[in-house]
């Protein structure tokens, strides 16, 4: 892990009308993608539909009016740091077009206005755990196929009982489990949350499978996470399935 050198992500969640989905999805593999990576310090790109927002009658959610709701898609961006996915200085000082879009034609941007109750995060890496699913570690590593990923705050007097629900408890509990790829803990620089947590798997019944485990493997841990997630608020439907 100590090589890795995508650090650095920019999330999308956002919605789109069943109308357009299509048109928009091919845009975005054929046009869109390839664009964003050819920018300097753009390492890859992965698209997801949510299919479930995952259970938790327990978890808080935000009722803020002013957090975008989307959550039907999810476009994420890996790059070598924060950096690659800066607005760039003349954004800011002379009111030019952002660098990362500046290039997009008049479709381009009409393709992005079909997006519907979008917020965005960019984001640091602050934890990265592979798993033995995910094969040998490399330089990069682009999401696997199935993903869990929840974007939440946490009250300043919790933090330090994350990290160590994270450190002690939840990362060591499922790395070592047969059928996960691994996991990236995140800090946002940007964007409406502080935290995000992306967990990867082969597949949703492999998903399963390892939550599964980890219950029944670790049943103090489980218990530390009834009593501690409530402190947390999440971003809308968050944490989901894609």
């Amino acid at each position: 892990m100590e090589r890795a050198v995508d650090r650095g992500f920019w999330i999308s969640w956002y919605d789109l009308p069943k109308e357009c989905s299509d048109a928009h999805i091919a845009w975005l593999d054929e046009t869109y993608i390839p664009e964003i990576l050819s920018k300097p310090g753009v390492l890859w790109a992965a698209h997801f539909r949510t299919v479930l927002t995952a259970p938790g009658s327990h978890m808080l959610r935000t009722k803020d009016p002013a957090v975008p709701n989307g959550s039907d898609y999810i476009l994420i961006f890996g790059g070598e740091s924060t950096m690659a996915f800066t607005k760039g200085v003349d954004a800011f000082l002379n009111n030019a077009p952002n660098r990362l879009d500046r290039d997009l034609s008049a479709e381009d941007k009409t393709m992005l206005a079909m997006r519907k109750g979008e917020r965005q995060c960019v984001l640091t890496e602050e934890i990265r755990v592979h798993g033995p699913a995910g094969g040998p570690a490399g330089d990069t590593m682009p999401p696997g196929p199935y993903i869990q990923l929840g974007s939440f705050n946490c009250p300043c007097e919790s933090e330090e009982q994350l990290l160590a629900w994270y450190s002690d408890f939840r990362l060591p509990a499922v790395k070592n489990v047969r059928e996960f790829i691994g996991a990236r803990k995140l800090l946002a620089t940007s964007g409406w949350v502080k935290h995000v947590i992306m967990y990867e798997f082969p597949s949703r019944d492999s998903r399963e499978l390892v939550q599964a485990q980890v219950e029944e493997r670790h049943p103090d841990g489980i218990a530390w996470t009834k009593r501690f997630i409530p402190a947390l608020t999440h971003a809308p439907r968050s944490p989901v399935l894609a």
